[in-house]
């Protein structure tokens, strides 16, 4: 849709930007680093785990696609890195009122000198103290923690739920404290009773395997173990697909054994009893060995009575529920717009949401206090992941299920399938699985992966929507290493702070427009890149599109600053995925295209002075579609962290002339013309806009508000 007056917000830091283009000098110099950069050759003895090009975005199912292309494996071959160029100009405040369009878009100093690449950053090029220039970067300045942070404990002698506890929620956890760190055995049965009559409704063999993966998919056979866990499963609720996955369902956090039961297999208003088998958790409780619990009065609760009108969550039980999804399964889907309140605390598990639309996602604090963290990756849970099919009304796990293949639930923290209207509003996200080269395989006492790799694709979210699914996150923070976001539909980020090394930015997304963000990059020496776009360009009746003259927005950077972590090391804007992008579908649905752009960003001293990175190490020109004001690689008054204007006349050039649109292709520095009528504001970028000749295609009814 055409952008209309009525429809511009307010310009924020982009009119600035504008102005200072417009009003500065076009002789401005510029002087290259005199230390060498901070580019390193690359690490080629781990290269990064291939990737699959997911195509189409969702449907109505999460079966094998049918409008889409099978998955595209390319291998991922890290380019020689070109030195770095320091910052140059400063930018000066300039009166808006004054702009002339017509200048050019180089800034001068203050002083009409040059800067030099010592006034920014420290010796390392590390960003050191230095804040993101005004105007760019997190509303809310915030040290994010991107290590493992520390699950509920409880003292030594203490259970959780305590015994004879009443008003349980009914997705508890188990917890033990111990006067130190126990260990765990290799054999023996936790099982959850009936006080009732005896039966166990719940049980954990520690001597069980986990399932293991046959190309992404397992057999029924293979599910025979207590290490499986099946996400969403609540009979009767509608739910049409759950998520099979391999998951850890006894962990140690310092003194405490927390116990994990099997998803939604306690009911409201029950009492049961726990025991645990002699020698399957070596500690001590008050100096005294630890033997187990065989007596049926020894730890029993009960369930609340019936289920709760809120949706709030808290992990010391205090709450409606102790866990995320928890709340997630106890309404059927639909549209009804529901907050799930989640208070301070760490929330270990992996979610799974479908059909389920207008659900809102609500913490505290930036989203420094909620903190849901798991440790998953491709070794572990093979693939993307997608929803298992409900048969016949029979849920796997609870009654007689079809026979496999069975459909790989994925590495994702959170998969998100065929819904809309998603908000995670201060809330942290964190995959904790570690690239290889940087941290050891993980000890005893985390997942023994079934096929481990020591570096490999572990998403934070993958939102896996149709083409208006839409998505807003705020003042939240998404972490991992390679993989952290995988976006489809239209999204909005505000205000939060992602942080991946390797493609730790991608998808098909229409739109991802990532608005006042941090996109911090962390150490790896491979160099890496922030985006790897598959994004859509649009839809057709016909195979090829006509031209590249209209475009959905594809991943845009609005006001944000593109840091990094202390060390020398290169990083690059975006990668090409290395793919011919397809058309599929009914209509047709071009997918699969670099649509990428940088307006009006910081960047730190990790950003190649080439900025956007080539296919292998054959100096090819790495993006799949010419560059043009509304697709392809682009860029607009990128910055130093200090607000210098950087020196981009090493970016990746496009060829001259263009070849009507066709690969491979480099990168443009977009005119002042050209943000003013495609990336003035959220808005603007959203909704669409034309400017006579070309045009960005957008959806009306997303206007989110921070």
């Amino acid at each position: 849709m055409a952008r209309t007056s009525n429809q511009i917000a307010a310009r924020l830091s982009i009119s600035v930007l504008l102005a200072l283009g417009a009003a500065s000098c076009a002789g401005g110099g510029t002087k290259p680093r005199t230390d060498g950069g901070a580019d390193v050759a690359p690490d080629t003895s781990k290269p990064d785990v291939a990737k699959e090009d997911t195509a189409a975005p969702d449907t109505a199912s999460d079966a094998p696609r049918t409008d889409g292309p099978s998955d595209v494996v390319t291998t991922e071959v890290k380019p020689d890195a070109p030195p770095d160029l320091g910052p140059t100009d400063v930018m000066t405040p300039v009166d808006v009122s004054t702009v002339d369009q017509a200048q050019t878009d180089v800034a001068s100093t203050s002083d009409g000198a040059v800067a030099d690449a010592s006034d920014v950053g420290s010796s390392d090029g590390s960003s050191g103290d230095v804040p993101p220039a005004t105007g760019t970067g997190l509303l809310n300045p915030r040290t994010v923690p991107v290590t493992a942070s520390t699950p509920l404990g409880v003292a030594a002698g203490a259970m959780l739920p305590a015994n004879n506890a009443t008003g349980v929620p009914v997705d508890t956890l188990l917890r033990i404290g111990f006067d130190g760190p126990p260990t765990l055995g290799t054999s023996g049965i936790i099982a959850i009773h009936l006080v009732s009559n005896g039966a166990i409704v719940d049980s954990i063999n520690v001597g069980d395997q986990y399932a293991i993966y046959n190309g992404g998919s397992l057999t029924s056979a293979s599910l025979n173990t207590s290490r499986v866990n099946i996400i969403g499963n609540v009979a009767g609720s509608g739910v049409t697909q759950v998520r099979v996955v391999n998951y850890v369902p006894i962990f140690i956090n310092g003194n405490t054994v927390t116990i994990v039961p099997h998803n939604n297999k306690l009911v409201y208003g029950t009492a049961y009893y726990v025991t645990i088998d002699n020698a399957l958790i070596a500690g001590t409780i008050s100096s005294a060995a630890f033997l187990g619990i065989s007596d049926p009065t020894a730890w029993t609760f009960t369930t609340k009575a019936a289920a709760p009108a809120t949706l709030n969550v808290a992990a010391d039980n205090s709450a409606d529920f102790a866990t995320v999804q928890g709340a997630i399964d106890s309404f059927v889907p639909g549209s009804t717009a529901r907050t799930i309140n989640i208070a301070p605390g760490v929330y270990q598990e992996m979610l799974f949401l479908r059909s389920k639309n207008n659900v809102t996602f609500k913490g505290t604090n930036n989203g420094l206090d909620a903190v849901i963290q798991y440790d998953n990756s491709d070794p572990f849970n093979p693939g993307v992941g997608q929803g298992q099919a409900v048969t016949g009304g029979t849920i796997p796990g609870l009654g007689t299920a079809t026979l496999g293949p069975w459909s790989a639930g994925g590495r994702s923290l959170l998969l998100i399938s065929s819904a809309s209207g998603i908000v995670f509003d201060g809330v942290t996200i964190k995959n904790l699985h570690s690239q290889g080269n940087l941290l050891p395989p993980p000890p005893t006492t985390s997942p023994t992966y079934t096929n481990y790799t020591p570096s490999s694709a572990a998403e934070a979210i993958y939102f896996n929507a149709s083409q208006t699914g839409t998505l807003v996150a705020k003042h939240s923070n998404f972490v991992s290493y390679q993989d952290t976001l995988q976006l489809k539909g239209v999204n909005w980020f505000y205000d939060s702070f992602i942080t991946g090394d390797t493609d730790f930015i991608w998808g098909n997304a229409n739109t991802a427009l990532f608005e006042q963000c941090e996109i911090k990059s962390r150490f790896n020496t491979n160099g890496s890149s922030v985006v790897n776009s598959r994004a859509i360009l649009g839809s057709g009746t016909a195979a090829v599109p006509v031209n590249y003259n209209t475009s959905n927005a594809g991943f845009v950077f609005l006001n944000s600053a593109l840091t990094k972590e202390t060390g020398t090391f290169t990083a690059y804007l975006a990668r090409s995925p290395g793919v011919v992008p397809a058309a599929t579908g009914t209509p047709f649905v071009y997918s699969g295209y670099d649509i990428v752009s940088f307006i009006g960003c910081t960047m730190d001293a990790h950003i190649s002075a080439a900025g956007w990175n080539i296919v292998g190490q054959t100096n090819t020109m790495g993006a799949n579609v010419r560059p043009n004001p509304v697709t392809g690689w682009r860029e607009y008054h990128s910055m130093s962290p200090s607000g210098q204007l950087l020196d981009v006349s090493q970016r990746l050039p496009d060829s001259t002339p263009p070849d009507a649109g066709a690969p491979p292709a480099g990168s443009i520095q977009l005119s002042d013309a050209n943000v003013t009528s495609f990336f003035p504001d959220r808005a603007t970028i959203l909704h669409g806009a034309t400017d006579g000749t070309y045009t960005t295609t957008g959806l009306a009814t997303f206007s989110p508000v921070p």
